[in-house]
């Protein structure tokens, strides 16, 4: 979970507190998203949802709000490039299965992020994440109720489980275009690299909504109410967990937001009527106490004076 360093970071904290908000408005975006895609194609939503992001960018960066100074150009278009792709494949996953099903799997993106970051940016996961990541995951699998045998590699789980691996990519160059290196080129900002994911998830998506590969669906105006609120929600979820990343290692974000999943799927509960598995209530509460440790938990050896010194304090 959070390293001794982190730990010590107010930043790192504030880092931590953003990433739940961010992972709250990550799961309002996945039940909207389900609700808008029984009455437009996926991949349409997608292509939306980076046109509102573009949008938000063009305002900011006229009324110079916003300044975009690029640097870290490998990093940048691999997070375009998997986070675009993967949005693609969440989507489409969630329009066959239930959203809850689908964003466990999904958010199963942690595990493939602590790979990516250990290969890619020699980050070895610290022994907290390894402890809390499992205990989280555990947590969301017994809200689902779902088992590993009872996985078929149906399309929509084959969708699901892919985006978690590009994001897992994304996330990981996110982290590398954020993260300050002493002597090295200066990090991105927050608006650079989600202009990146923005611009590139157009590049992606939109040849899969006009002909001919694909073909523009009209939407009502319910629908567009719906896809608009896709697309603020993703936008402000977007820019709070880029921000946080920069103060946070992928293995502690990865575990805060698992929140994301407990969300999505008590949202797709209360307002799709999903059904629930009784091991709901003991799920959301391995998963909270994982998500907590990520946020609170401290070194060990600084932990303990800490506590002592304020119960002597009150004594």
């Amino acid at each position: 979970m959070t390293g001794p360093h982190e730990a010590a970071d107010p930043a790192a904290r504030r880092a931590a507190l953003m990433l739940v908000l961010s992972s709250s408005l990550f799961a309002l975006m996945a039940l909207l998203a389900k609700i808008v895609s029984h009455e437009v194609p996926t991949v349409e939503a997608a292509a939306v949802r980076f046109a509102t992001g573009g949008a938000v960018v063009l305002v900011l960066r006229a009324t110079g709000r916003i300044e975009l100074r690029p640097r870290r150009w490998g990093w940048l278009f691999a997070r375009g490039l998997f986070g675009g792709t993967a949005v693609v494949f969440y989507f489409s996953g969630m329009q066959r299965i239930s959203v809850g099903e689908a964003t466990l799997l999904n958010y199963t993106q942690p595990v493939f992020t602590m790979l990516a970051a250990w290969m890619l940016l020699g980050e070895r996961p610290p022994r907290r994440a390894l402890v809390a990541l499992p205990v989280t995951l555990l947590g969301v699998a017994l809200i689902v109720g779902i088992r590993l045998t009872d996985l078929h590699a149906e399309l929509g789980q084959m969708f699901a489980l892919t985006s978690a691996v590009l994001s897992g990519v994304a996330v990981t160059s996110i982290r590398a275009a954020r993260r300050e290196i002493p002597g090295g080129t200066p990090a991105e900002t927050a608006w650079t690299v989600f202009t990146a994911f923005t611009l590139l998830g157009l590049v992606v998506t939109v040849p899969l909504v006009l002909p001919p590969l694909g073909r523009w669906v009209a939407p009502s105006p319910r629908a567009w109410a719906l896809l608009l609120g896709v697309g603020l929600s993703s936008v402000a979820a977007q820019v709070l967990m880029t921000w946080a990343l920069r103060h946070l290692r992928v293995g502690t974000a990865g575990v805060i937001t698992q929140l994301t999943a407990v969300g999505a799927i008590g949202a797709g509960a209360i307002f799709l009527g999903e059904r629930l598995s009784p091991g709901f209530l003991t799920g959301a509460v391995i998963t909270l106490s994982g998500v907590a440790f990520a946020i609170f938990g401290s070194a060990p050896g600084r932990l303990a004076p800490r506590l002592l010194g304020k119960l002597r304090a009150r004594l």
